[in-house]
């Protein structure tokens, strides 16, 4: 299947994986480099970085080991190979299993409309033709 006939929505998942891969190496990069132009990431949700700075020499490394799964996700969707699509879907019922912890948790909102996101999201996935668009 060329990218001509590629379903539109792989091409988006690659586009989300790919958006998702700098958002986190930049916030792992804030979190490394504290003072720095890296910290105007913190400008769309400043409270966040005050939760995450005292943590952050443990939470950078695992921003980034997210990153390169995120990165791995967008080639592998942006080649559609079948390996990216079993990346994608493993990452989208991890997420959509968190986000059913966070209804558990007390965050039914937020958790909610997680679960509903990452399963629609999986069903679209699961999908005959969509499933068929990643070759070997």
């Amino acid at each position: 299947m060329s990218a001509a006939t590629r379903p539109w929505g792989v091409a988006l998942l690659a586009i989300f994986f790919l958006a998702a891969t700098v958002i986190l190496v930049g916030v792992a990069l804030a979190l490394l480099l504290p003072g720095s132009l890296m910290e105007t990431v913190w400008l769309t949700y400043p409270e966040r970085r005050a939760i995450l700075i005292s943590h952050r020499l443990w939470l950078a490394p695992a921003f980034l080991s997210l990153a390169a799964a995120m990165a791995a996700a967008s080639i592998g969707c942006f080649k559609q190979r079948k390996w990216g699509w079993w990346l994608a879907t493993t990452i989208f019922a991890v997420s959509g299993l968190s986000d059913a912890s966070q209804i558990v948790l007390g965050h039914v909102a937020g958790g909610v409309i997680g679960v509903l996101v990452s399963g629609a999201i999986l069903f679209y996935l699961t999908r005959p033709t969509v499933r068929a668009a990643y070759k070997s």
